[in-house]
C-alpha cells in the first residue's frame, strides 16, 4: 500500500477517534436523550462572513426543531472591527438575540469570566456547537467544557478534522463543503436540515438602497450583470488584479456590465479594476452593508470570485460562482455550496500547505489563465441560459 494512502488511512483513524472520544464526553455530561422541548437554546458558531453564510441551514435546521424557542446564536468574528454573524442575521426572523464577544474581550481572566456570567445568566436548555472546521483538538474539548459550565442542560456539535498527513488526505479523502458538513453534524443529532435552506430575509430597505446605488452607478435593471469579487483574506487566494481586468474587459465587450464588490479596505483595488475596465464597469466596494452585498449579488447573473466570503454569499442568495481557488486548502472543503458554480484551481506539488504567505509566489492562483476564467464564465451564461428553457441543472460544481 502506497504511504499516501497509509497516512490518509492514519488520518481517518484519527477522526474517528477522536470523534468517538468527544462524544463520549458530551453523552457522559448529558447523559438524557436531546429535549424535544425546550424553552432557551443556544447555537455556538464562530468565523466571519463565508463561515457564517454556510452554517445558515444548519442553524435553520435547530430553529424548526424548537420552533418556540428563544433561539440564541453566541459568535465571534475574531478582532474587533471584523465582519461576522452580525452583520449578516441581524434582524432576521428566526433568531431571537446575537451575542457577539471579539477575542479582546476574552483575552483576559476577567473578560472570560465575564462571558461565562453573560453565558449563564441565559440558563440555555440546549447548547448546540457548530465547529469550525479547522478547530484543534484541545479547543473542543474546551469549548465543551465551556458549555457545560454555562449551565447547559444538554450539549451537542463538537467534532474534530485533523490536518495531519495533509497532502495525503487531499489526494484520497474527498471532503464536504462546509454547508454539507455542518448539516452532517446536526443531522446526527436527530435534526432534519435542508442543504437549500437559506432565509435571509432581505428587507425592502436592502432592495431600495441597491436600486439606488446602481442607478448612481448608471447600471439598469435590463442589464446583465456579472459582480466580480477581487479581494480575499489570505493574500495567497488572491488572484492578480490585471486578469481581473482582462475578464472584465472580454465581459464587457459582449455587453456585460461588471459591479465590483468587496469591503472598505478592497476599495481601492476595486476601484482600480472598475477604472481599468471603463464604462462597462462600476464599483461599489465599501458602499454596500453585507445584506444589500447579498441583495446586490440576487441579481447578478454570476460572480467571479477569489475564495472568500463573498462566494458564499453569492450561493446563499442562488447566483453561480466562477470560483477560483488555491491548492492550500483541503479540495472541496470552502467550495461554493450549490449547483452550477464553476470552480478552478491547478495541482502543484505543495499542495495542502495551508500557509496565509506562500513561499513561491503565489504560483497556485496564478496558474489560472484568464482564458480559463473567460471560458469558465462562458459556460455559466450558457447554463444560464438553457436553465431558463429546460429547468435542469447539475448537482455539483463543475471543477475544471
Amino acid at each position: 500500500m502506497p504511504l499516501a494512502r497509509q497516512q490518509a488511512r492514519a488520518a481517518q483513524a484519527l477522526r474517528a477517534s477522536a470523534n468517538a472520544i468527544l462524544s463520549g464526553a458530551a453523552k457522559c455530561l448529558w447523559p438524557r436523550r436531546r429535549p424535544l422541548d425546550a424553552k432557551r437554546v443556544c447555537i455556538y458558531r464562530i468565523g466571519n462572513i463565508g463561515d457564517t453564510a454556510c452554517a445558515i441551514p444548519a442553524m435553520h435546521a435547530i430553529r424548526r426543531a424548537y420552533p418556540a424557542a428563544h433561539l440564541t446564536l453566541v459568535t465571534s468574528p475574531g478582532k474587533a472591527g471584523s465582519v461576522g454573524a452580525r452583520q449578516l442575521l441581524e434582524g432576521v426572523s428566526w433568531i431571537d438575540e446575537i451575542v457577539v464577544y471579539h477575542a479582546e474581550d476574552i483575552a483576559t481572566v476577567r473578560g472570560r469570566l465575564e462571558l461565562m456570567r453573560r453565558l449563564r445568566a441565559r440558563q440555555f436548555d440546549v447548547w448546540i456547537e457548530l465547529p469550525a472546521v479547522a478547530a484543534p483538538l484541545a479547543t473542543l474539548f474546551r469549548n465543551l467544557t465551556v458549555a457545560r459550565s454555562a449551565g447547559a442542560r444538554w450539549g451537542f456539535g463538537w467534532r474534530y478534522e485533523p490536518r495531519f498527513f495533509a497532502p495525503a488526505q487531499s489526494r484520497f479523502i474527498d471532503f464536504p463543503d462546509e454547508v454539507e458538513r455542518l448539516l452532517e453534524i446536526v443531522r446526527a443529532g436527530g435534526f432534519a436540515g435542508c442543504d437549500g435552506d437559506f432565509p435571509l430575509e432581505l428587507s425592502d430597505s436592502n432592495r431600495l438602497r441597491v436600486t439606488a446605488l446602481l442607478d448612481q452607478a448608471g447600471v439598469s435593471a435590463a442589464e446583465l450583470m456579472i459582480a466580480f469579487a477581487p479581494g480575499a483574506k489570505a493574500e495567497p487566494n488572491r488572484w492578480p488584479a490585471d486578469r481581473f481586468i482582462e475578464v472584465g474587459n472580454n465581459l464587457a465587450a459582449r455587453g456585460c456590465r461588471i459591479v465590483v464588490l468587496g469591503g472598505r479596505s478592497d476599495a481601492p483595488l476595486c476601484e482600480r479594476i472598475a477604472n481599468s475596465i471603463g464604462r462597462g464597469a462600476a464599483s461599489l466596494a465599501g458602499k454596500t452593508t453585507v445584506r444589500e452585498s447579498c441583495e446586490l449579488l440576487a441579481r447578478c447573473a454570476m460572480l467571479i470570485c477569489n475564495d472568500s466570503g463573498v462566494q458564499h454569499l453569492a450561493a446563499a442568495v442562488g447566483t453561480p460562482c466562477v470560483s477560483l481557488f488555491t491548492r492550500r486548502e483541503f479540495p472541496g472543503m470552502w467550495w461554493p455550496h450549490g449547483s452550477h458554480h464553476e470552480v478552478l484551481l491547478k495541482e502543484v506539488e505543495c499542495h495542502t500547505c495551508f500557509l496565509d504567505a506562500c513561499p513561491y509566489d503565489n504560483k497556485c492562483i496564478k496558474a489560472i489563465g484568464v482564458d480559463e476564467v473567460i471560458a469558465a464564465a462562458a459556460r455559466v451564461l450558457a447554463h444560464r441560459a438553457n436553465s431558463k428553457e429546460s429547468g435542469t441543472a447539475p448537482v455539483r460544481p463543475h471543477v475544471a
